[in-house]
């Protein structure tokens, strides 16, 4: 899709009809914005995970257990994603944010003062149902500030941060245990929450790149995105770069839950290593994956300019960093020691170069009316694997002979998985196919 808004650096015109200024100042405050939204997001999702074994010896859980309460994140998780994502085609960006962080953070506060198996299953499962339109609601805002062509930068920023997210929380949930207790890695979430809410209502605003106005627009004021009108979700669904993306997505985002909530367990009570130590390896892996995200936008932009197709710059790029993911990943299964944690970065981090470049690949096929509904069923995958990857590594851990014959059982699954993704998206996607066949863009 193309548009016909080339907005200078420098210049700035009312943006659609309100009375406030349009400037790339102003996209890159937005994407800055939500850059910390899912830093937040990231980091409620990770808190479990990061005072796992804590928690378990405090509160007496079993490994089936604490796996329940890390799969209950995931109950409502993607029947949240796909409803934010039909809803985020008719409200605006700005108050659905709102009024998922205000959740995020008030739901954090209970477990400080009443921890238990049944409050800590509650507050995940409403944490979920909150946080499941996340991705898609703040790609879709982001986006909503960039043309197609240049969307592949910010949409690694915004997702990219998920691994600062992580990065940031890993330490610093570590440094709060250790001098307050584990309850206290949730209160200041809750507060981190609470902070940017009254951020976002100062700043928050939505963009001119979205669908068509139904009111005459001024002659110097940005056009909208252009293109076709709505195609059947059908054939969206049905396309092999959105079908083959999802389940890429599904691989790659169980791997994630598994790391975000049992590589800390492992790595403290399998390899013996510091609740401190354990909080930095963490941190390392997610640096790592910010790098890894980060970059993907780049290169493949930096393809996209010289021409290159987007099957190779949106789909060949991350397919192969899949694939070396899934050979790491069979390595750090296999082996132990360092070179086992020097394993651990490309196992844990570079298949998350799927997540921008596929989100910009489903957003190229689908018309700005529908990218919402599309982007929502597109992450409902993610928190179909985010449900199962915790309660089926539990259920592996503790019906195996030794919990390392179950923690080796679940990294061979996620090597498996992701060799199945990587080849895949190599193999069968090409969103630029896909487009022609979908659409027929106006000019």
């Amino acid at each position: 899709m193309t548009s016909t808004l080339t907005p200078d650096q420098s210049a700035t015109t009312p943006l659609d009809g309100t009375g406030r200024e349009y400037s790339t100042r102003r996209a890159w405050l937005i994407t800055a914005a939500l850059a910390l939204f899912m830093v937040i997001n990231w980091g409620d999702k990770s808190v479990l995970g990061l005072t796992s074994h804590a928690l378990m010896v405090d509160l007496g859980l079993t490994p089936s257990q604490y796996g329940l309460i890390a799969s209950g994140f995931f109950f409502l998780f993607g029947v949240s994603t796909v409803v934010g994502g039909i809803l985020v085609d008719r409200v605006q960006t700005r108050w659905m944010l709102i009024a998922m962080a205000l959740v995020w953070a008030v739901v954090q506060f209970p477990v400080m003062g009443a921890a238990s198996f049944s409050v800590l299953l509650i507050s995940r499962v409403v944490l979920g149902l909150a946080e499941g339109p996340a991705s898609p609601v703040s790609l879709h805002a982001v986006m909503k500030w960039f043309p197609d062509e240049k969307r592949d930068v910010p949409n690694a920023i915004v997702l990219g941060s998920s691994s600062l997210g992580v990065l940031i929380a890993a330490p610093a949930m570590a440094f709060v245990q250790v001098h307050w207790g584990w309850r206290w890695c949730f209160g200041v979430l809750g507060i981190a929450g609470l902070v940017w809410t009254v951020l976002w209502l100062a700043i928050g605003r939505e963009g001119p790149y979205d669908a068509a106005p139904t009111t005459p627009r001024p002659s110097d004021e940005p056009a909208a995105e252009t293109g076709p009108d709505r195609v059947s979700y059908r054939q969206i669904f049905a396309s092999p770069t959105w079908l083959f993306l999802a389940f890429a997505g599904f691989a790659c985002y169980f791997v994630t839950a598994i790391l975000t909530t049992w590589l800390p367990t492992y790595l403290e009570s399998e390899r013996g290593i510091s609740t401190v130590s354990t909080g930095n390896l963490i941190a390392a892996v997610a640096a790592t994956g910010a790098v890894a995200m980060f970059g993907q936008g780049w290169v493949s932009r930096r393809l996209l300019a010289r021409g290159v197709s987007s099957r190779w710059s949106r789909s060949g790029v991350p397919a192969v960093a899949i694939v070396i993911a899934a050979v790491a990943m069979f390595g750090f299964a296999e082996t132990g020691g360092t070179f086992q944690l020097i394993l651990m970065l490309p196992a844990f981090i570079l298949y998350t170069t799927i997540f921008p470049a596929a989100t910009a690949a489903v957003a190229e096929i689908t018309p700005v009316a529908q990218r919402g509904t599309a982007l929502g069923v597109f992450f409902a995958f993610f928190g179909v694997a985010g449900m199962l990857a915790p309660a089926v590594a539990g259920r592996l851990i503790q019906n195996a002979a030794t919990s390392a014959d179950g923690y080796h059982a679940v990294f061979l699954v996620c090597g498996g998985l992701l060799l199945a993704a990587g080849a895949a998206v190599l193999l069968l996607v090409d969103p630029e196919r896909d487009r022609r066949r979908l659409t027929r863009p106006q000019r």
